[in-house]
């Protein structure tokens, strides 16, 4: 079921994240969209609907997850660029590649 590949792709993405790894995290969420597109055209087959309707559940619980992770990521960045400032003396100057 394409649903299922897309939890696999999560789960990837969600390591990826966890890992830190910037390279990976991109990697995986061109790969998660694209098995999002793919599930989005595909039609549930009869009698599955329960299943279905079981794991997208899980994977919305999930996709939240992640966001609360690049939220935290999103955070430490902010707080390593500020500390990089104050340790060059820069001040807090927020220019356009650093508005976040």
């Amino acid at each position: 079921m394409p649903l299922e590949t897309v939890q696999t792709k999560l789960d990837i993405l969600v390591g990826a994240l966890d890992g830190q790894d910037a390279g990976a995290i991109i990697a995986a969420t061109e790969e998660l969209a694209t098995a999002v597109i793919l599930f989005r055209g595909t039609a549930i087959p009869a009698g599955k609907e329960a299943q279905a309707r079981t794991l997208i559940t899980k994977t919305l619980a999930q996709l939240e997850a992640a966001a609360i992770r690049v939220n935290v990521l999103k955070e430490w960045t902010r707080q390593r660029i500020d500390a990089n400032h104050q340790i060059r003396g820069i001040g807090h100057h927020q220019g356009f590649a650093l508005n976040y």
